[in-house]
């Protein structure tokens, strides 16, 4: 190679540095590309419900029932003199489980003890059923509440 040493140093830098933006230029128009426009993320809550069948089994009547799920929904239960509800309810389930905060308001005395059983059937086939017995001294608010649906547990 003729020429002075500076120079062609000085170019050769200069052609590495223009191959290198070229390549990033690419690089980016490919991922923007792939990526494709941004769609906003559907609530968690609309993707994974699972309709069920809520079985309540008070051992007296309650003036209110809620659940609320992480996601903000709340289910409001219908209550009545009764001491057994079913009802047809959408469970927002996320890894075989569903999990809520419960609330509940009995029609006696607030202070006497009270015991609920929960039964939830989910219509999913490949979900099991779950049963959960809770013993209260009174009125509840915010008591949290798990179901497993796994079908390997």
């Amino acid at each position: 190679m003729r020429g002075n040493p500076i120079f062609q140093i000085g170019t050769l830098l200069i052609a590495i540095l223009f191959a290198g933006v070229l390549v990033a230029a690419v690089l980016d128009r490919s991922h923007q590309a792939e990526s494709g426009p941004r769609v906003p993320d559907e609530p968690a809550s609309s993707s994974n419900t699972v309709p069920a069948l809520l079985t309540l089994t008070l051992s007296a009547p309650a003036s209110s029932l809620t659940f609320t799920e992480p996601s903000g929904r709340v289910i409001t239960i219908p209550t009545g003199s009764g001491l057994e509800i079913e009802e047809d309810v959408e469970l927002g389930i996320q890894d075989f489980s569903w999990s809520a905060s419960m609330a509940i308001t009995w029609q006696d005395s607030p202070s006497s003890h009270h015991f609920l059983r929960i039964d939830l059937e989910p219509e999913n086939d490949k979900l099991k059923s779950a049963h959960i017995l809770l013993d209260f001294p009174g009125d509840v608010r915010d008591h949290p509440i798990t179901a497993d649906f796994n079908p390997g547990t």
